[in-house]
């Protein structure tokens, strides 16, 4: 995680998401950048047939451009040496599809009260940004150095790639907890033998870790999960963003949402 994307709901003062970010940045010495979208652009002819649209649209982006320095100076006060700040104007899930790919990891905030917080605005950043994408509740007190990370694992495609997105953090916690659930068949004319452990993954990293088992099955796994990396005592949990089928990625399923609207620990989704 040399690079990191954070969505900012508003300038001048920084939301959890920003105040997260910015300790992770600090902790990992990575770069920040924080970003500010404004919303789509306005239409041609704007300025004379929707003038008071246009200017307030053109005064929201000069201000949101004004406020720079506001961002760099408190990145580099958390001892952030490489801080930039960018403004674009279009749709949240577009704009970050495209400043993701200059980036390794994006980080958001849940909660009704922020702009882009509901989990159906999260699911869809989630799965056209191409990054893992870390979302803090709007009410928690941030602490980016975490001390247990629980790790939700079923073989999926999509816990692998989360498990490994989360290798620098799983290398600096104090704990980790292996939520081991029922393994996820895959979509997949491939075989392995033998299958790919996760175990044998994480060992080879030097992550010493526990393993707890976890009853995934039902409609309430998400519930479930949380209560579980809970129990744990996780400040941190590492899971796949997972879709209701193959065929649908582009409907989260009810767990994941479910994840999305009632964690109270960031968590780590990788699509």
């Amino acid at each position: 995680m040399r690079d990191i994307l954070a969505l900012a709901n508003k300038y001048g003062s920084w939301t959890r998401n920003m105040q997260y970010a910015g300790d992770l940045a600090a902790l990992l010495d990575a770069s920040l950048t924080g970003i500010y979208v404004s919303g789509p652009v306005p239409p041609a002819g704007a300025p004379t047939v929707y003038p008071e649209l246009y200017n307030w649209t053109a005064n929201v982006v000069r201000e949101a451009v004004e406020a720079e320095p506001l961002f760099c100076n408190w990145a580099n006060g958390l001892g952030i040496k490489h801080a930039h700040w960018q403004v674009a104007e279009g749709s949240v899930e577009m704009v970050l599809a495209h400043a993701s790919n200059w980036q390794d990891v994006l980080v958001l905030e849940a909660g009704k009260n922020s702009l882009w917080g509901s989990a159906q605005t999260l699911g869809k950043i989630l799965i056209t940004s191409g990054l893992p994408c870390i979302v803090v509740p709007e009410k928690l007190h941030p602490n980016a150095n975490p001390d247990a990370i629980a790790i939700a694992w079923n073989g999926s495609t999509e816990s692998m790639r989360a498990v490994h997105a989360a290798l620098p953090l799983l290398r600096k916690a104090g704990r980790v907890i292996l939520l081991y659930g029922e393994r996820a068949l895959p979509f997949s004319s491939l075989a392995w033998q033998p299958p790919l452990d996760v175990e044998q993954y994480l060992t080879r990293h030097d992550i010493k870790f526990t393993k707890r088992l976890f009853d995934a099955s039902g409609d309430v796994a998400g519930a479930k999960l949380l209560r579980t990396a809970d129990k744990a005592q996780a400040n941190l949990l590492v899971m796949g963003g997972y879709g209701r089928s193959r065929f649908s990625e582009w409907m989260l399923g009810g767990a994941t949402l479910h994840i999305l609207e009632h964690s109270k620990i960031p968590v780590l989704m990788r699509h």
